[in-house]
């Protein structure tokens, strides 16, 4: 079994300062948001075991996409055409070529291009435009096969955060610039500008600064600020513009633990600091360049393990760790697995962790959940974090996520004051918000906007309100999660929910 002590060793945070490849920021990010039953399938077209040469000119592109959704979709087809389809088509396996085998075949292919403004003009499919008619007893009216597909393209790159090929290329062909400050280059002090408009126009929803300690940036860089966003409000995947930025951003200049720094951007931008663009970097780099298997996560995969747990578990077969060798499972148990998830995230080694040492031995060496060799890697957190708030005692896991933070911050000190190892606050953040007022609106339960309701919308809403800092859910995530007691926020109660629908489907 592989040692994550020996791992955290080796590992920095400081990565090469010198300017990465084109679209490197891109290659991970597009895979770590595949569907469940995608983890095989997307091999087997890569592969050729699924054929994704829709039209058998020989090559896989968006032509291929295109007249797929267009068959599914009910525009007409050739007769020939349409039996190729069927025969070929049905890649989830349910006995027939529909819609959703075409979202499959789209997603592939944006997973495997990223999105460019060629794909989302109609000039790209003039020559296999379809279009169907309709007719009733007031009037009638006609649908464009490109219209309907570039708006496919366009929901399917927003669920897999796939548009940052779109977004680079307008950069690149002098679209628009993201030189805010007008000295030349992009660089770090024009992604805090951006960032500090965001702040200043209320675009971040967990904005806890107040208006009165914001930095105010000069209106010339405050209108350049405004019209590189509003180009991107009509395009593609508008809601990742700030990840899209940072992504090119840490492409064009390198980026190092200087970069991590909130004193970085206070040098930059006096009082930007503390709008957390450092932190949100930090994780946000993690994710998109891996530099630690251990770190490294997949919400399709994860839904798996977690989904063979919860059988295991459910049926008698397997039990909740015990952490701490207690002999109960309690807070200290969940606070456990927040912490090393920290530690985990900075590389500590044991001897700079507020943990015992049986606590630490547990986390490295006994904690393969999901059996991968990896001890206490992030999917073996995830699944003690939400097997711990599933199981447990209804009124007891309440009482560990009221004031989550507040509570294990006092545990953490107490941790401390016997180890001697100075401890790490954890700043607080409200995760409910007055937007939820209207109750009579249906929440879908989609709570990380992937346009499903499944294990990872659970997921996202207990490791928000665990770790706020790292996992963040949008406004759209915010209301569509909020379906147990619809009005009062996002809560324990909601992942709760959530997990039963599912089950009970």
């Amino acid at each position: 079994m592989k040692k994550l002590i020996a791992a955290a060793a080796a590992l920095t945070t400081a990565v090469n300062a010198a300017a990465l490849s084109a679209n490197a920021m891109f290659e991970n990010v597009p895979a770590g948001r595949i569907w469940d039953e995608e983890i095989e399938m997307f091999p087997m077209m890569e592969n050729g075991d699924l054929v994704t040469d829709i039209n058998g000119d020989g090559s896989f592109g968006l032509d291929d996409c295109a007249l797929f959704y267009g068959y599914t979709h009910s525009y007409d087809t050739d007769a020939e055409l349409a039996q190729r389809m069927d025969s070929i088509g049905d890649y989830d396996a349910d006995g027939k070529a529909d819609q959703l085998d075409a979202e499959h075949l789209t997603r592939f292919y944006l997973l495997q291009n990223g999105i460019s403004a060629r794909d989302t003009d109609n000039a790209t499919y003039s020559d296999i435009d379809l279009v169907k008619e309709f007719t009733n007893e007031y009037h009638s009216w006609s649908s464009r096969l490109s219209d309907a597909f570039i708006e496919e393209l366009r929901t399917q790159s927003s669920y897999l955060m796939a548009g940052y090929t779109m977004f680079r290329e307008a950069v690149e062909d002098g679209t628009v610039s993201c030189d805010v400050n007008s000295d030349g280059v992009y660089d770090y002090t024009d992604l805090d500008y951006l960032w500090i408009f965001g702040y200043n126009s209320y675009f971040f929803m967990y904005d806890s600064v107040p208006d009165s300690e914001k930095p105010v940036i000069p209106d010339e860089i405050n209108e350049r600020c405004r019209e590189l966003i509003g180009h991107f409000a009509n395009g593609s995947d508008t809601n990742w513009f700030y990840e899209y930025a940072e992504m090119y951003c840490i492409e064009q200049n390198g980026i190092t633990d200087q970069q991590f720094s909130e004193d970085y951007y206070d040098s930059l931008i006096e009082g930007s600091g503390k709008l957390s663009l450092a932190k949100c970097l930090k994780y946000n780099y993690s994710e998109w360049m891996p530099v630690n298997e251990y770190l490294e996560y997949n919400g399709a995969m994860f839904n798996r393990e977690f989904t063979v747990f919860w059988e295991q578990l459910s049926a008698g077969e397997v039990e909740l760790p015990d952490t701490n060798g207690d002999g109960v499972i309690n807070s200290s148990d969940v606070f456990n697995a927040m912490i090393f998830k920290e530690d985990l995230q900075a590389h500590a080694a044991a001897q700079d962790s507020v943990l015992p040492v049986n606590v630490w031995k547990f986390f490295t060496e006994n904690c393969d959940i999901n059996g991968n060799g990896l001890s206490g890697d992030i999917h073996d957190l995830s699944i003690l974090d939400l097997g711990y708030m599933l199981s447990g005692p209804e009124a007891e896991m309440e009482s560990i996520y009221d004031n989550f933070n507040e509570n294990l911050n006092a545990y953490i000190n107490s941790l401390s004051a016997v180890s001697g190892i100075p401890a790490v606050k954890y700043s607080p953040m409200s995760i409910a918000a007055p937007e939820f007022s209207n109750v009579e609106i249906e929440r879908s339960g989609d709570a990380n906007g992937d346009g499903n309701v499944d294990l990872s919308d659970a997921v996202k809403i207990m490791q928000a309100l665990a770790n706020p800092n790292k996992y963040q859910i949008s406004y759209a995530g915010r209301f569509n999660g909020d379906v147990c007691n619809t009005g009062d926020g996002i809560t324990l109660g909601d992942a709760q929910e959530i997990q039963s629908r599912l089950l009970n489907s």
